[in-house]
């Protein structure tokens, strides 16, 4: 283990992760209920959902600090719990980010920016069951998780073609300048989710890699 015997640390850890997990499913189907099934009433309770599975996340995220303050393990190992708890936290914090644009914008959705946003969300949602393999991994065999966070990576940079793509197609739409900017700067807060992702699996290729020697 990791971290040596902190089973309790670890069950904390991985309860944190399911929070979020739970928090992002709510998310993904919250999208999806607004931009491709224009069903309002379903994404804001499915937003709601996703507030609350991050709130209790963040209840677990200050009881693995206060054991952490505590001093539960050693201070490198602290150091490394924290910054992977706050790493995944990040995400569920990001998914709120866009559903509370979207929700608070009403943002329109022309047909051709609706597969794009389909796509990325489905991709992002990918990216996250290789952040829980990778996390999993990170206690029990850390040199797995690296099969994991190459993943990770390789699921950031289909994103990120997809954001590119995404941009070129609004920006050639015949639809005004402010809705441009819109559309631009929603498609921008979504693809944050896959970017956290992507420093939490840097961060962990690290750890891995500081262990080895």
């Amino acid at each position: 283990m990791l971290w040596g015997k902190a089973k309790k640390i670890e069950e904390l850890v991985l309860k944190h992760l399911r929070q979020v997990d739970i928090a992002l499913e709510s998310f993904y189907q919250a999208v999806i209920a607004y931009v491709v099934e224009h069903d309002i009433d379903r994404a804001k309770k499915l937003a709601l959902d996703t507030h609350k599975a991050e709130g209790t996340a963040d209840d677990v995220r200050r009881e693995v600090e206060a054991k952490l303050l505590g001093g539960a393990l050693l201070a490198p190992s602290r150091r490394d719990i924290l910054e992977v708890i706050e790493s995944v936290d990040r995400l569920a914090n990001s998914g709120e980010a866009v559903l509370d644009a979207l929700l608070l914008e009403r943002i329109q959705f022309p047909d051709r920016i609706v597969s794009y946003v389909n796509k990325i969300v489905e991709e992002t949602i990918e990216i996250i069951q290789w952040v829980d393999q990778a996390v999993h991994a990170l206690f029990r065999h850390p040199t797995e998780a690296l099969q994991y966070t190459e993943k990770i990576e390789r699921g950031e940079g289909k994103v990120d073609q997809l954001e590119r793509e995404a941009m070129k197609a609004i920006f050639t739409m015949d639809i005004d300048l402010a809705r441009k900017l819109q559309l631009r700067d929603f498609i921008g807060r979504l693809v944050e989710i896959s970017d956290r992702a992507e420093d939490l699996s840097d961060r962990i290729d690290i750890m891995v890699a500081e262990r080895r020697f």
